[in-house]
């Protein structure tokens, strides 16, 4: 059974989203500028969740309790981010 390319690129998100990162892999795929707009807010408690990979660039998610705020490939900072997340 051949898979289309729809059906393949679902099987190759399902597969990538089950590889759990540590924090210094999600921290290496993080821009300068990200790094610096991460570090400044893990000042106030947030830690990184995750990156989302969007059409504008690479997205750091962070998190303090249940707040999230994020920052884009450029550094720039959303503290009331519009994200949908995953349960």
């Amino acid at each position: 059974m051949k898979l289309t390319k729809d059906e393949l690129r679902q099987l190759e998100e399902f597969e990538r989203r089950r590889i759990a990162l540590n924090h210094s892999e999600w921290w290496d795929r993080l821009s300068m500028d990200q790094k610096f707009g991460v570090y400044q807010l893990q000042k106030f408690g947030f830690d990184l969740a995750f990156i989302r990979n969007t059409e504008d660039g690479p997205l750091a998610v962070v998190r303090r309790g249940s707040e999230f705020a994020t920052v884009n490939h450029e550094g720039d900072v959303d503290l009331s981010p519009d994200i949908v997340l995953r349960d």
